[in-house]
């Protein structure tokens, strides 16, 4: 049936709301002795609102952006091709950040793997060709897994090997080349996935939501067709390593030994392997170390899947990065030397990785001591020394890499404020899920995200500070009580509010921030959404002139609808990639939207009922309230209730923007006030990534040795 549930609905509410109406004003009319007149009077105005609403629902730009779309296929085949567009250019972005940002690259060779009873003739592929139109003769990775059936493919390597950043390459070409009925490839981090609390078509829609800024009941059409392919990042770094008295077990050639057992691994796999698209197995991409790979058992691992591992990189090769490099700088010429004529050194033998060679290439960029590196014997020794190294190499080169007339256009930062400030978040990464922060191995957490670092600062202490501060800022309304006929019912009103407004901040403990998508009001659905919210401003306007003045009404409704069609507009699907530094901004932008209509709602209802004095003190209540968020609760889920597209409603405020705020007045010492730019410096210069709406380490390594480094400090 066109239309489908939600009309259903829509028109037995619409008839049960007129219904009562009329039969409410009948039954008045009756009881006060009103004549005809009068009762038709009444009437008109429920009847032509509720004419109004039908002619509404029946335009179908206005009405597709409510009811069930009964193509749902189709829908999700248009929604792919934005998701596609969207992870295209964040990931791409990305890429350039994970290989320098230059053309300097490592030719690498994979090697084609055995799994189970999975037989595929062996290859050997470069990384050169992974683009390029097969003219070379040498075997494309891409049009190798396009080949394979299944659609799975298991990348491993060492650590450091380049997996994560194959399987961006892989990704950027699948959307390269992808057709409108191919499923888009998105990247997750299997370390953010809580295998007890959701499958792994769970972790794609919460995913899609909260990462990429998509809209529940999209992101779930998105998986139910199976038009998000997995490309899921380090199974290794779902379990804790092995440990002896809280320092991780390393093998023979210095990398830390994994968790056969490996819990949250072994349930991720359960998922996978059961991971279906109709009667046939549904295609997916996952990374991981080769020895937490081999670690695991074969009825473990991922079945009727190819496996491609990445090798180590040639002497020549690595020597000939370097050399590129160096820059042809003098002091590089020792280290070149050495690795020339002593290939089996125990340097020679650790630089066989992407990761290791580059921070050998960063940290010596302006100088190093030959000696010093020479003295480490092993691969853990060596990445100790290159890690202690990194942060003061990469704050020299921010500073002596732009002209002096620009430095004071930058942040500046010293070396020990950054890896102080990195160090506290390494730790709470380490320590959200598994409680101490003693536990440094795999169970760490991987993604930073802005408005979930609050407890960083105490839980206890951040939440009574959002609640003193929002009742405060209530309480600042309350000179305007003077204002009225009653100023001591009002004083005391004002105070009612301020302490409820303090209640919610104090019970909020996971402020969601609501995000705006400034263009989707170009878009047919965007246009739709904003008529609609103009629409339902203009037939409240309609229904309060009925009751009080008509100039009253028209201002109100052109002023409610434009903020509600704002809102509504701006709120569904997104248009670009998603970026950390906007989802404080959406947020606050929804909460003075969303506040600016509460106010004004609260504002003529005084005048309506009251005096001009009195709307002035309700619309200065309503707008601080709605700010802080106290209207958040029963109209949210009134909202949701109705209309389920907007999931929010419009009086939610901006709590999460409130919370981190509070956060970063609480955590001083900590962290810096400026954290978002901090954080996108750390980005610029190559200590942190950008993953959808969160931060990340560039490199594992790098969380774990800063808190490892934090956790020997603590003890000492």
């Amino acid at each position: 049936m066109a239309g489908g549930r939600g009309t259903r609905i829509f028109l037995i509410g619409l008839a049960g709301a007129g219904s009562f109406v009329v039969v409410v004003v009948t039954v008045w009319v009756l009881a006060e002795g009103r004549s005809a007149t009068d009762l038709v009077t009444l009437l008109g105005f429920p009847v032509a609102l509720a004419s109004l609403l039908v002619g509404v629902a029946g335009i179908p730009a206005v009405w597709g952006t409510l009811r069930q779309v009964p193509d749902d296929a189709a829908a999700a085949r248009a929604a792919a091709a934005v998701l596609a567009r969207q992870v295209y250019e964040a990931e791409q972005r990305e890429w350039l950040r994970l290989v320098g940002g230059d053309t300097e690259r490592i030719n690498l060779h994979f090697a084609l793997l055995t799994e189970g009873q999975w037989r595929p003739a062996a290859t050997t592929t470069t990384r050169g060709s992974l683009f390029s139109d097969g003219s070379s003769g040498v075997p494309d990775v891409v049009a190798f897994y396009r080949e394979t059936r299944p659609a799975r493919l298991a990348v491993t390597g060492s650590p450091g090997a380049g997996k994560t950043v194959l399987a961006l390459e892989i990704l950027l070409a699948l959307i390269a080349s992808r057709s409108e009925t191919e499923p888009v490839p998105v990247r997750l981090s299997l370390a953010e996935w809580d295998t007890s609390a959701m499958g792994l078509e769970g972790y794609l829609v919460h995913h899609l939501v909260h990462a990429l800024d998509w809209p529940p009941h999209i992101a779930r059409r998105l998986v139910r067709h199976r038009m998000v392919l997995p490309v899921l990042d380090g199974l290794d770094e779902m379990d804790s390593l092995l440990s002896r008295d809280g320092r991780p077990v390393l093998d023979d050639h210095g990398n830390p030994c994994p968790d056969p057992n490996a819990p949250r691994a072994r349930a991720a796999l359960k998922f996978l392997n059961t991971y279906q698209d109709g009667l046939s197995v549904a295609p997916l991409i996952l990374t991981c170390r080769g020895a937490h790979y081999d670690a695991l058992s074969e009825a473990d691992r991922l079945r009727t899947a190819a496996r491609i591992q990445i090798a180590p990189v040639v002497h020549e090769h690595g020597l000939a990065y370097l050399a590129r490099r160096s820059g042809r700088s003098a002091h590089w010429n020792a280290l070149l030397q050495h690795l020339r004529t002593h290939p089996d050194s125990p340097v020679a033998h650790a630089l066989t990785t992407p990761w290791r060679l580059n921070l050998v290439a960063t940290t010596y960029h302006h100088g190093g001591s030959l000696g010093a590196l020479l003295e480490r014997t092993d691969a853990a020794g060596l990445d100790d020394y290159l890690l202690s190294r990194l942060i003061p190499a990469v704050t020299e080169l921010d500073l002596t890499a732009h002209p002096p007339f620009t430095r004071r256009h930058r942040p500046r930062y010293p070396a020990g404020d950054v890896q102080r400030w990195l160090s506290t978040l390494a730790i709470h990464l380490a320590s959200v899920r598994s409680g101490t922060a003693s536990q440094l191995g795999g169970a760490a957490r991987t993604d930073l995200v802005l408005h979930e670092l609050w407890p960083l600062a105490g839980r206890r202490r951040v939440r009574a500070v959002d609640a003193v501060l929002s009742a405060v800022t209530v309480l600042l309304t309350l000179p305007l009580a003077w204002l009225t006929p009653c100023p001591a019912l009002s004083a005391s009103v004002i105070a009612i509010v301020a302490v409820s407004a303090g209640t919610v901040a104090a019970l909020n403990t996971s402020p969601v921030p609501h995000r705006l998508h400034w263009g989707r009001l170009a878009t047919q659905h965007g246009r739709a959404d904003l008529t609609l919210g103009v629409t339902c401003g203009l037939t409240a306007g309609g229904g309060l002139s009925f009751f009080a003045d008509t100039w009253l009404g028209i201002g109100f409704g052109l002023a409610c609808g434009l903020v509600a069609g704002l809102v509504i507009g701006a709120v569904g699907e997104p248009v670009t990639a998603a970026d950390p530094r906007q989802v404080r901004g959406g947020d606050l932008i929804y909460g003075l939207l969303s506040a600016t209509a509460v106010g004004l709602s609260t504002a003529s209802v005084g005048v309506l009922l009251l005096e001009p004095g009195t709307g002035l003190v309700c619309g200065a209540v309503g707008f601080v309230s709605g700010l802080v968020g106290l209207t958040a609760g029963v109209t949210a889920r009134l909202v949701d209730g109705i209309l389920p597209r907007f999931p929010m409603g419009l009086a939610a405020g901006s709590p999460a923007t409130r919370r981190y705020l509070v956060f970063l007045l609480c955590s001083r010492n900590d962290l810096p006030f400026r954290l978002t730019a901090f954080l996108e410096w750390a980005c610029g210069v190559g200590l942190l990534r950008r993953a959808g709406s969160a931060y990340q380490f560039r490199h594992r390594e790098i969380q774990r040795w800063l808190a490892l480094m934090s956790s020997r400090r603590s003890h000492t």
